[in-house]
């Protein structure tokens, strides 16, 4: 059985499908369908198409796959058309896997440095000397634009049966790990496998040292709009 890793950056996503990658019987080719892959001049013009109809390259990467299970990351702006791909995913037999993180706050600010710095893989030592002050007007704006997709996400998934994962939850303890992955393995009807992984954090300083205004960011979350968007991302997590 095939799968889908789906969800919003900064969420655990990528050390989720690292994880899953690592067991010997399954081949997972990353973020295929992010524009950033596509920019060579031909491929350029192949996306114009692909972005709008993606659905037969997937079924062709999946094709080429020479193990047992075959896998991919798509976040959920990454095409104009999730709903209706993970849809017919669905239709078609693959594993739908939903990772969420529970705290609206670190996502908002984990996607905000990650924008000033352009870095959004493994940790980067030179990073870590960086403090960085984000306006609160800014961060609002990108509360707001996290729990949106959510609910695109949530109304994506409403009617589709699929395995959820939460980071805080099934992602930080060694125990959690093989938990979580053990049922998905179950699921691609896959034998059980002990996963690994050599990812690291981005960066190893907390977000309290390297936003310089951190206080006044964790305040927002205090104000009416902070909490009624807060709100929002919990009710949506519980109910997918």
């Amino acid at each position: 059985m095939n799968f889908v890793v789906y969800g919003q950056a900064r969420t655990g996503s990528s050390l989720l499908v690292q994880l899953l990658g690592s067991h010997p019987q399954i081949r997972y080719t990353g973020e295929i369908l992010n524009p950033n892959r596509w920019r060579r001049t031909i491929k350029r013009y192949l996306y114009v198409v692909v972005r709008r109809i993606p659905e037969p390259y997937v079924f062709w990467e999946a094709s080429r796959a020479t193990k047992v299970s075959f896998g991919f990351k798509l976040l959920h702006n990454q095409v104009p058309v999730s709903p209706r791909l993970m849809s017919n995913l669905h239709r078609y037999g693959w594993q739908l896997i939903h990772i969420q993180r529970r705290s609206l706050f670190d996502v908002a600010i984990s996607r905000q440095v990650a924008r000033r710095t352009q870095h959004w893989g493994d940790y980067e030592p030179s990073l870590s000397a960086i403090d960085y002050e984000i306006a609160t007007e800014e961060f609002l704006s990108q509360l707001q634009q996290c729990v949106r997709i959510r609910q695109k996400e949530f109304h994506t998934l409403a009617d589709l049966s699929h395995i959820p994962v939460v980071y805080e939850d099934d992602l930080l303890s060694e125990e959690g790990r093989q938990h979580i992955c053990g049922r998905i393995f179950a699921s691609l009807q896959i034998e059980l496998h002990q996963v690994t992984t050599t990812r690291k954090r981005s960066w190893d300083r907390p977000y309290r040292e390297m936003i310089s205004n951190y206080i006044d960011l964790q305040s927002l979350m205090q104000t009416r709009q902070g909490q009624a968007l807060e709100t929002e991302w919990e009710q949506l997590l519980t109910n997918g």
